[in-house]
């Protein structure tokens, strides 16, 4: 059976908003409630541009920052970093001329994404079909998913990885969208990876080779059986994120 998963990935957002920036940019006040709360247009380098509450000469407060036609940020910041709220959407084309969709929301710190929020990622190819589509719920500290889901959904065989991780534990799946609880209790999914602290079980749908490495598969099989009740809302809810990200 054929994998297409690639393990590691990391999301890159060099676009902190300092007052170095914003230092000698023409702004264009519009009236405001209270100096506190004044809306300014700054014009920014290159084709950077923010609009929205301004405080001190940068962002403070609501507004939006567009470094391009494809990228943006709406949402809160405080001392002309995003912190508080918002969301960011940037769309670019990699070197295989596939163009990737991002889009976070949720919660902000230090120009970073660190707190509750979803992220998702779109990939379509050249001739306009989805090759994956991606979802991830949960707490995420300096721009990564810190503990929550992530579901992926691509061509591949099997065409679902479902991931669920927090600070004691890390579930991984490969295996179709259907019947995950079903699957769980029989042990015949494509493949599972579990660790528990000082646990670590596998096992995969297709039978060892030798006896021996056979019953630790079938040994795996039954753990996992004993642990179903723990599973079942974190399959529960595999399939409830599989739905978000169609192939379309």
């Amino acid at each position: 059976m054929q994998k297409l998963w690639q393990q590691g990935k990391a999301l890159s957002l060099p676009i902190m908003v300092s007052a170095s920036l914003i230092s000698g940019a023409l702004s264009v006040s519009t009236p405001a409630a209270n100096a506190a709360a004044t809306k300014e247009l700054l014009q920014l380098s290159g084709q950077t541009t923010y609009y929205g509450e301004v405080e001190n000469g940068q962002p403070n407060g609501r507004g939006t920052i567009k470094w391009s036609e494809y990228k943006q940020y709406s949402g809160d910041f405080v001392n002309g970093k995003r912190s508080g709220t918002g969301k960011y959407i940037n769309q670019y084309t990699d070197a295989d001329g596939q163009n990737h969709k991002v889009v976070y929301n949720g919660t902000w710190n230090n120009d970073t994404m660190s707190g509750k929020g979803t992220q998702t990622e779109k990939v379509t190819q050249m001739d306009g079909t989805v090759r994956s589509n991606e979802i991830q719920v949960g707490t995420f500290q300096n721009n990564g998913l810190q503990s929550g889901y992530q579901v992926i959904h691509a061509v591949a065989d099997p065409d679902y990885s479902f991931t669920y991780k927090n600070s004691k534990e890390i579930l991984n799946i490969l295996h179709s969208n259907q019947d995950l609880v079903q699957r769980w209790q029989k042990g015949d999914l494509f493949s599972v990876n579990y660790k528990n602290g000082s646990v670590q079980k596998e096992y995969s749908m297709f039978p060892e080779e030798t006896a021996t490495k056979e019953r630790q598969r079938q040994a795996s099989i039954k753990y996992f059986k004993g642990i179903t009740a723990k599973v079942t809302p974190y399959l529960q809810q595999f399939e409830k994120l599989s739905k978000q990200i169609p192939l379309k």
